[in-house]
């Protein structure tokens, strides 16, 4: 994406991720993404959300996003606890919003993150559907975002359907509640509002073409008659973005095979340093 600007596009995603948010809700921060959106909705976009770090640490509690001790960070704060059934009581009763991070993810907004390929033989095993099929039957949104867009992960059909979208089974049997909200992507954001219930532009990041997001998409994207750009980050955001992620471990989430192995040692390496010396005086 051509972006000649002071931020990334890892702090364009996040703020954009950020401003989706509304009400008074239960904010999981699963991935770095995930925190650091929910962090900067809590003190820009969304005061009235609450932040879920781990059920251990409770909500209320702001954590720095790292790759190894993020819940003992968390729990040397003073959050609200809750139990596991309190959760999916938010759940069922539409008080919890997610940002999900799928490995595949369809026209019709169905998504995968149980594997690539055959079920009965994958080519990758991945972490299962986890909380998704709750999160699609209950919730009247449901946040996808997507780092790299392309062919493998934007696709016509899923190869395992962890988390239903739209189509006859949602309209006879699942209902609204449930269905896909929006995509983000590195190339903008997507909702479902094209012919029955498909993938539809809404803006474009500055200077993607709707010929880019063609190309990178496993079939044709729904394009509204008008397609404005996605709004770009304040200088507000772009700081609460870093003051909140000094190991940039975000920028990790983006990466794979040995320019991620590389780069999980070096942000390892700086939270060993930084916090484990801090980890004492924070328990205190």
């Amino acid at each position: 994406m051509p972006l000649e600007t002071p931020y990334s596009v890892d702090e364009f995603l996040i703020t954009t991720m950020a401003r989706q948010f509304s009400g008074e809700v239960l904010v999981s921060s699963v991935t770095a993404f995930g925190a650091l959106s929910a962090r900067l909705a809590k003190m820009r976009y969304a005061p009235d959300i609450a932040v879920l770090s781990t059920p251990e640490s409770g909500m209320e509690v702001l954590p720095m996003p790292t790759l190894t001790l993020g819940q003992f960070l968390t729990d040397a704060q003073s959050g609200i606890p809750l139990s596991m059934e309190e959760i999916f009581d938010a759940i069922f009763t539409d008080h919890f919003r997610i940002w999900i991070n799928p490995s595949q993810i369809d026209q019709f907004g169905n998504t995968n993150i149980t594997c690539i390929g055959d079920w009965h033989q994958p080519k990758v095993a991945l972490v299962g559907s986890r909380g998704i099929p709750e999160d699609t039957s209950h919730l009247s949104e449901i946040f996808y975002y997507i780092l790299r867009h392309d062919p493998r992960s934007v696709v016509e059909h899923v190869d395992f359907r962890s988390g239903a979208g739209n189509g006859e089974e949602r309209d006879h049997d699942l209902g609204r509640h449930g269905a896909p909200t929006l995509l983000v992507s590195d190339l903008g954001v997507f909702d479902f509002t094209g012919p029955g219930g498909r993938m539809s532009i809404r803006s474009l990041h500055p200077g993607v073409t709707v010929e880019e997001v063609q190309e990178k998409s496993g079939f044709e994207v729904y394009v509204p008659e008008d397609v404005p750009i996605t709004p770009e980050p304040t200088e507000d955001d772009i700081l609460i973005i870093r003051s909140a992620d000094p190991l940039e471990v975000r920028k990790w989430e983006s990466l794979s095979g040995p320019e991620a192995a590389e780069r999980f040692v070096q942000v390892y390496e700086r939270e060993r340093q930084l916090l484990h010396a801090t980890w004492p005086q924070l328990k205190r």
